[in-house]
């Protein structure tokens, strides 16, 4: 769920559903617009608004085969990293949705996956996604709420929704490669070796640990007071999501360092700057004499 800043203009983004049949659509969105529904009161809807679709638009440059990690585009074009985008093969107009690794005006469209099928040359590269932009009305409090797309797709009128949260922060991973290395040098053992930075497994420890981590104890990430109290938990978090995922590990090894989470996760509840609470809710107050009650009374003979 994409979270969004109080009093903000964040856009929202999202992308086309599914065909009906189960098949991936066609054609790219046109003649998009969208309504934001607020959660507060479903039945108070704005009117549409026009809403932005990703122009890009190129094709491969020579025949790519299938498994490879890269498209050669025939001109440089605006690419963002993680945003998905819609290839037409264009002997067989099979279409196939790829997932940009990397940002920048490129060349070559990086894959964050191998690519499922042989791709021809003069292949079309469409963008897929739909945004738009919310007003800071529409974020003045935090809590869910979601979009309203509507758009063209293969020459049917499509309707779906995007869910939201409004938050009063966005916490930011602060733990580095750097720092999850020197704490837990195994890690370039037991990590992907595509993975060669570590981002891949911060990011996905990141979402599938240490956030449903905190979910559990009533915790969201947000309302973390400062980003550097989560490090030492989001490093054990992604050492044992790597070693629960080694084939070769023992189970023995796999324990240990569970054993080590759950205790330094304890030490971080512990913490009395994990969350957003005023300090006059987390310090003590300093006593004021006749004010303890027979706690502080002495009695002599």
């Amino acid at each position: 769920m994409q979270r969004v800043l109080v009093g903000s203009t964040d856009t929202i983004l999202s992308y086309p559903r599914l065909s009906t049949d189960g098949g991936v659509s066609t054609g790219v969105p046109s003649s998009a617009t969208a309504r934001r529904i607020p959660s507060q009161s479903p039945d108070a809807l704005g009117a549409y608004v026009a809403a932005t679709v990703d122009p890009l638009s190129t094709t491969t440059q020579g025949a790519v085969p299938e498994g490879a990690d890269s498209l050669p585009l025939a001109a440089s074009v605006a690419i963002v990293a993680g945003r998905r985008y819609l290839v037409t093969d264009s002997s067989s107009a099979r279409p196939v949705v790829i997932v940009a690794a990397r940002s920048g005006t490129l060349s070559t469209l990086w894959l964050a996956e191998p690519l499922p099928c042989d791709i021809g040359h003069a292949s079309t590269v469409s963008g897929l996604a739909v945004s738009v932009a919310l007003t800071a009305a529409q974020t003045i409090e935090p809590g869910a709420g979601y979009v309203l797309f509507r758009a063209t797709v293969d020459g049917v009128v499509r309707e779906w929704d995007e869910s939201f949260r409004v938050v009063r922060r966005i916490t930011s991973i602060a733990l580095s490669p750097t720092e999850l290395t020197q704490s837990y040098p195994v890690v370039r053992q037991i990590a992907s070796s595509s993975d060669l930075t570590l981002e891949e497994a911060i990011q996905a420890s990141w979402r599938m640990v240490l956030v449903p981590a905190l979910a559990a104890r009533g915790i969201l990430d947000e309302d973390v007071l400062t980003d550097d109290v989560l490090v030492p938990m989001h490093a054990a978090a992604t050492v044992v999501h790597l070693a629960r995922q080694w084939p070769a590990a023992p189970s023995e090894f796999v324990s240990r360092l569970e054993a080590s989470y759950e205790q330094i996760k304890q030490t971080t509840y512990d913490r009395i700057d994990l969350i957003t609470r005023s300090q006059d809710e987390v310090t003590p107050e300093i006593p004021t004499p006749g004010s303890q009650g027979p706690r502080f009374m002495r009695i002599s003979r």
